[in-house]
């Protein structure tokens, strides 16, 4: 590891409720069977401060934001209910082996989209 996060991450921890779906077997179709688990989670949750930020993958708004945290999560159909809003785990920055610290971008999921 370059630096010690730990410090800096835990001074702006708060809890979340990660959402996830895990494998649960398989039905008499051989199609995969999931249930939704909830598991409450400890991460620096960081706003971000531009009203708009092009990226090559998207566009991010004010209401996305970033999480930091020590543990690894599924990027497949997660998400993030983080003060009664829900966020979508949309990607992982893939820097973890170097700090320690894995970095997700949480997009904001309005109560009127299907996401």
């Amino acid at each position: 590891m370059y630096f010690d996060f730990y410090d800096l991450i835990n001074k702006y921890a708060a809890s979340f409720t990660a959402v996830f779906k895990t494998q649960n077997g398989f039905d008499d179709l051989g199609e995969e069977l999931y249930t939704e688990e909830e598991k409450t989670l400890t991460g620096a949750v960081i706003e971000i401060s531009d009203g708009k930020i092009y990226r090559s993958d998207g566009t991010l708004t004010d209401k996305d934001k970033y999480l930091f945290m020590f543990e690894e999560l599924p990027l497949v159909d997660t998400r993030v209910i983080y003060k009664e809003k829900c966020y979508k785990v949309e990607s992982q920055v893939e820097n973890a082996e170097f700090t320690g610290v894995y970095q997700y971008t949480l997009k904001y999921v309005s109560a009127f989209s299907k996401g």
